[in-house]
Parts: C-alpha cells; sequence; structure tokens
C-alpha cells in the first residue's frame, strides 16, 4: 500500500499543479477543497446516514449507473441516496441530479479522507460503476463491514488483476459483496482468480438508452434541419475524428446535395469550438452554432456546442460517427444504436464488448482512414435496402440486451 499511497500523493500534486492552468484541473481541486464539512453539513440538514451511496469515475459511468439509481429510487420512496464523482465532468453536469438527494465529489483517495468519508456517511450500501478500485475506500469499507457491490464491469486479461504487481488490486476485487458482470468472459476470469462472487447480468446501460430513446426531448431547429437529409451525427469527436469527417464531407456533398453533418466535439470549451470553426472555414464550408439559436439553418453543417442534448439529438440522425477512436477509445455507441443508426467508429474499439458486437452484426463499422470512412459513408447513402437493414439490426441489438437493472436490484433489494 506504501507505493500506490505515494503515488495518489503525487497525483494530487500533480492536479495542483496542473490546476494553475487548466479549468478542469481546477474545478477538480476546488470541488474538494471542504468535502467533509459539507459532507457533514449535508448529512445533519438531509439525514444522509445509512444512505444508499453509488460512486462514479465520470458521466459514462454515471450514464450506467443512473437507470439503478432511478429504480432504486422507485422502490424505495424513503431511501436516501449519495452519489460522488471523480471528475468535473461528471460532476459539473449531474451535480442537481433530482434522483438522489446529494452529489459530491469523491475525496482523494487516501488513507485517513476514506476513513473520514465512510465514518461520516455510514452507508447502508456502497456501489462502484464499471473501473473504480480506489483501494483505500474499497478496504475501508471491507473493514467497516459495509456491502459493497460492482456493476456493469468487465473485466480483461491486461487489467492490474492479471499483472505480477496486482495483489493489492486482487484483493480489492475481492472485497465486493457481488460482481455483476457484463459478460460470460469476465466471469470466468474472476474464476481464475479464485473470485466466486460474479453474476451474469448485462450492462445497464441498454437500459438507459432504451428510456432516452422513448422520451426524447424534442429539438424543433434540428428536426427541420433533418427533413429530407441524410444526417450524418459525430459524436464526441475529437480532431482526428473532424478532419477525416470533413475531408469526406467535401467529397461526397456535391454529388449527395441531400448529406448534412452535425458535429458534437467531445470538448466544447471555446478553443475547441473556434479550433473547429476555423477548420470549416478553412475548407470553406459554412456552418451554424447551435448555441446562436437560429430557428432555421440554411447551411448543411451545424456544430452541437452544449452540453446534455446529444443523446437526444441521435433521433435526427441517418448514421452515426461515433468519436475517439483514433485517441483513447470510442465514446457511447448505444446512443445512437437505440435509434437505428448504423455506427461508424476509429480503431481504437477493443475494450468495448458493444463495438465488437456491432461489427459482427454488420451494424457497426471499423474506419481506419478518411478514404474508408468516405467508401463506408458512400454506400449507405446509395443503397436504401442496405440501410434500413443495418438500422433495424442496431435497434434490435439494443433491445435484445435490455434488463441487466431489473436483474441488479433483484439481487440487490435484499441488502435495504
Amino acid at each position: 500500500m506504501f507505493l500506490y499511497n505515494f503515488v495518489i500523493h503525487l497525483f494530487y500534486l500533480a492536479m495542483r499543479f496542473a490546476a494553475m492552468f487548466k479549468p478542469k484541473a481546477k474545478l477538480w481541486i476546488n470541488g474538494r477543497s471542504n468535502w467533509e464539512i459539507e459532507l457533514n453539513d449535508a448529512i445533519k440538514k438531509f439525514d444522509l446516514k445509512h444512505a444508499v451511496w453509488m460512486h462514479c469515475a465520470s458521466l459514462g459511468e454515471f450514464e450506467q449507473g443512473r437507470p439503478l439509481l432511478q429504480k432504486i429510487r422507485q422502490e424505495n420512496s424513503s431511501r436516501k441516496i449519495v452519489l460522488t464523482f471523480f471528475s468535473p465532468s461528471g460532476y459539473e453536469i449531474q451535480k442537481n441530479f433530482s434522483t438522489v438527494d446529494y452529489v459530491c465529489y469523491l475525496p482523494l483517495d487516501s488513507v485517513k479522507n476514506s476513513k473520514r468519508f465512510i465514518d461520516a456517511l455510514q452507508p447502508k450500501v456502497a456501489i462502484f460503476v464499471k473501473y473504480e478500485f480506489w483501494l483505500n475506500f474499497l478496504f475501508q469499507l471491507q473493514i467497516q463491514k459495509i456491502p459493497t457491490f460492482l456493476i456493469s464491469t468487465v473485466i480483461k486479461k491486461h487489467q492490474p488483476f492479471f499483472k505480477w504487481y496486482g495483489k493489492l488490486f486482487r484483493n480489492a476485487l475481492a472485497s465486493f459483496h457481488t460482481i455483476y458482470t457484463q459478460d460470460k468472459e469476465s466471469l470466468q476470469l474472476l474464476n481464475t482468480l479464485h473470485i466466486n462472487t460474479g453474476i451474469l447480468t448485462g450492462d445497464t446501460r441498454f437500459d438507459r438508452v432504451l428510456d432516452v430513446c422513448q422520451f426524447p426531448k424534442k429539438i424543433d431547429s434540428i428536426a427541420h434541419f433533418a427533413e429530407h437529409a441524410f444526417v450524418i451525427i459525430a459524436g464526441s469527436s475529437w480532431q482526428t475524428d473532424e478532419t477525416y469527417l470533413i475531408e469526406s464531407f467535401l467529397k461526397l456533398k456535391p454529388n449527395h446535395p441531400q448529406l448534412k453533418l452535425i458535429i458534437a466535439p467531445h470538448e466544447i470549451d471555446l478553443s475547441n469550438i473556434e479550433r473547429l470553426k476555423k477548420m470549416l472555414v478553412k475548407n470553406e464550408i459554412p456552418f451554424h452554432l447551435f448555441s446562436e439559436q437560429e430557428k432555421v439553418y440554411t447551411h448543411s453543417v451545424l456544430i452541437l456546442n452544449t452540453m446534455g442534448i446529444l443523446s437526444s439529438v441521435y433521433q435526427y440522425g441517418t448514421i452515426a460517427f461515433v468519436g475517439g477512436g483514433f485517441n483513447n477509445g470510442i465514446h457511447n455507441i448505444l446512443e445512437p444504436s437505440v435509434f437505428g443508426l448504423p455506427v461508424l467508429f476509429g480503431l481504437n474499439h477493443h475494450k468495448f464488448n458493444e463495438a465488437s458486437d456491432m461489427l459482427a452484426l454488420k451494424a457497426g463499422f471499423e474506419i481506419s482512414s478518411e478514404e474508408d470512412l468516405t467508401k463506408q459513408v458512400k454506400v449507405l447513402l446509395n443503397d436504401n435496402v442496405l440501410l434500413d437493414h443495418t438500422a433495424h439490426l442496431a435497434k434490435s441489438y439494443v433491445l435484445n440486451n435490455s434488463g441487466a437493472t431489473n436483474l441488479i436490484y433483484l439481487d440487490l433489494k435484499k441488502q435495504f
């Protein structure tokens, strides 16, 4: 543990240094500055002792945990719920999430912080989402005999549990009362570690995107923009994604006037939006900014420079290009799939089961270059039968894999 705690301390110092230059790091530091006072005040104000506690790394993990939080609230209206985040990108967007009673940052994972947090809250149960393995918190929960659960997780051979230095992480994994896995392979790998607390339930994200699909936000200006058009929606795009998309758009647009493009960048800070605008201007592509709230869009490119609506915007698309596949990994491909959009994505997708599934079904397509992207979009532009068939496969995939939330809750509810 000495080396782990030393690395955590170095990480904190690095974040303090980064906070002088990066707004996100500053939010990370400032959001934790008075965590103990604020938590104790909230415990008294909202009577949070023995609450259900869920922790999510960021916004993506929150979307996985959200269906279970809503199910717990629906079935246990008097039970208090506390939600914590590691990242500002999760906390800043969901700090007012009304389903729970209190939202805050998870304190830095030190021995002192973990003991003070858990001593103060004394949660009835602790629920971690997907990949959160904060050792001091997990061991403190184990010491205090608080049932701890891991939901929607995927266990892979490359993870620390299987490394020569992974004993501490294996011990942390063994501390969970139950581990709800997305796939059979994860169960098998847990068994090789002699951990027999796994249950195959699937991924709660399928339930979340189905909820969004049933009650999406209606956006009249985008509905008008997409009418009678073939709309590519670039979701959570990065610079390489955008470069390929713009080059492909320029090649395809002259022969396909119905082609339109919505770009929703992964980062919507002013500097990144300005960079994207310059790319479009350089290529002489006129565009609109969603934030300008125009009622009618006359150009064929729209920049979605706002948060919180992308999952609903997919309802207006024809196909989706999900970003991140040329960076750290693709973003959520289920959000467009549930609306029946064929999904294209870059090469870095091998950690995501749903990407492999979609490729096998031929409802998803791997893209390695601009030429590859242009070729695949052109095929879908010119073949309505294939487009409709692929759309059906994408939608059916989500429907066929839903239900994880109910399976987890049925097993978990005996703890309440």
